[in-house]
């Protein structure tokens, strides 16, 4: 089958398949998970003996033993990386390619893709786009990487966004700007190439609205898209007064795809469940019960050039009720914090969570950073809203220590601005502490 023909019909199958009772979902992860572990088992040295647990004597699968599958971490994948590549691909798979993960949850990892990923991803993303009401014929930027190619002024034009057997989709354009253009530079852009839609972090968006307000641009955005970050309320009321757009949130990994986008009828996001499994499991990888936070693992179902069984995302979240949209597709209620910003108590203790949106009135700041920076040492970086700003120290710091150390302590530190990642991600929460984990 051409790669066009299996777009449309994945594409098209996803759109029945939203809607599928939980049963009939479940059947077909498991056939796919099948699949996914007899290629692993006999074609990728480092699942060689690792999938044992989940296998019975006759070669069927004991799906009751599924979370004694020893959860993959990126340090496996930076130790083994090839000893997790495949020998060969199921027919079609093929052909691969090799990305590169930003770094945000730790160092930077390299993922062997396969044809059907990015069938899966392009599908998983283009129903979200319906579900958002987004009109494909329009103009749509992304902000991403470094290739002096989608450098300022005139960024890379890549053609339609859409599904490319829809009339309509054919009109559209899309462009590429690279992360060297500066804000301002992003703001004339957007404007010159009358973008509808545009892809970057909640941060980007919200600093550029923030100076889209400071400027008196009068550049209006339908949709802001938002990945790699924790989109806030109040990243949501600055896009809103600044750029006149409303938001979506992608969530999303270069090891897994696309995993979850927003309903159009209620708060959380549904997870593309035909594509991937997502667990919320505890310390010791066990599920954790729904509306309780929890370590993100995934298992892409078509990654079959570097397969990822029981692959730990790097992020915390929750699983909610079942959405009243009518979809089967399970809801994730929150995603909560990275891995990477967990904080340690001298005792022993971990604690990962998010300050309420009430600090930031405390503070009366839009951008911060809670920093672990010692054993108990804590910063609260932000930046004020205005000169001679009146905050509630103590507020801030009851707040803190309720929702993680009774004993922290916690500095405010006014800044002028914070500074991103070098992946160029904006962090919240970041432990600099050298004895963390």
């Amino acid at each position: 089958m051409k790669p066009a023909d299996l777009q449309r019909q994945f594409f098209e199958m996803l759109m029945e398949s939203q809607y599928w009772p939980p049963a009939t979902l479940v059947d077909y992860q498991r056939s796919q998970l099948a699949q996914l572990l007899h290629h692993a088992r006999r074609h990728v040295p480092f699942y060689e003996k690792r999938l044992d647990p989940v296998f019975t004597a006759g070669g069927d699968i004991d799906w009751d033993r599924w979370h004694e599958i020893p959860i993959v971490t990126r340090t496996d994948m930076a130790e083994h990386r090839e000893a997790m590549l495949a020998s060969e691909l199921p027919p079609g798979h093929g052909a691969t390619g090799t990305v590169e993960t930003s770094g945000s949850t730790g160092r930077p990892i390299r993922i062997t893709t396969n044809r059907l990923t990015v069938i899966a991803a392009n599908a998983n993303r283009w129903r979200a786009h319906g579900w958002s009401g987004l009109d494909w014929s329009a103009v749509y930027t992304a902000r991403d990487g470094d290739s002096a190619a989608a450098a300022w002024p005139d960024g890379q034009p890549l053609g339609p966004w859409g599904p490319g057997w829809l009339a309509e989709a054919g009109r559209g354009r899309a462009f590429r700007i690279n992360r060297e253009a500066s804000n301002e530079q992003l703001l004339e852009f957007l404007a010159r190439t009358g973008s509808r839609y545009f892809s970057t972090g909640p941060k980007t968006l919200h600093i550029l609205a923030l100076l889209a307000l400071r400027t008196g641009a009068t550049l209006r955005l339908d949709c802001a898209m938002t990945h790699g970050e924790r989109l806030t309320e109040a990243d949501r009321l600055a896009i809103r007064r600044g750029l006149g757009a409303r938001t979506m949130e992608t969530y999303s990994s270069k090891e897994a795809g696309q995993i979850a986008h927003p309903c159009e009828r209620q708060a959380g996001l549904h997870v593309h469940a035909e594509s991937a499994l997502v667990e919320i499991v505890d310390a010791a990888g066990r599920p954790v019960p729904e509306g309780q936070s929890g370590r993100v693992i995934v298992t892409p179902f078509v990654s079959t050039a570097q397969p990822l069984i029981r692959y730990e995302q790097g992020d915390f979240a929750r699983f909610g009720p079942p959405c009243g949209c009518g979809r089967g597709l399970p809801v994730l209620a929150g995603i909560e914090g990275r891995s990477l910003a967990i904080f340690t108590h001298p005792d022993g203790r971990q604690a990962v969570g998010m300050m309420q949106e009430a600090a930031r009135d405390m503070l009366d700041c839009s951008l911060w950073q809670f920093a672990q920076v010692g054993p108990r040492a804590f910063e609260a970086r932000y930046v004020p809203r205005g000169a001679g700003a009146s905050i509630d120290a103590d507020g801030v710091r009851e707040m803190f220590r309720r929702m993680f150390f009774a004993d922290a302590e916690l500095t405010l530190v006014p800044v002028a601005d914070i500074r991103p990642a070098p992946s160029g991600k904006y962090l919240e929460y970041v432990n600099e502490w050298s004895a963390s984990p």
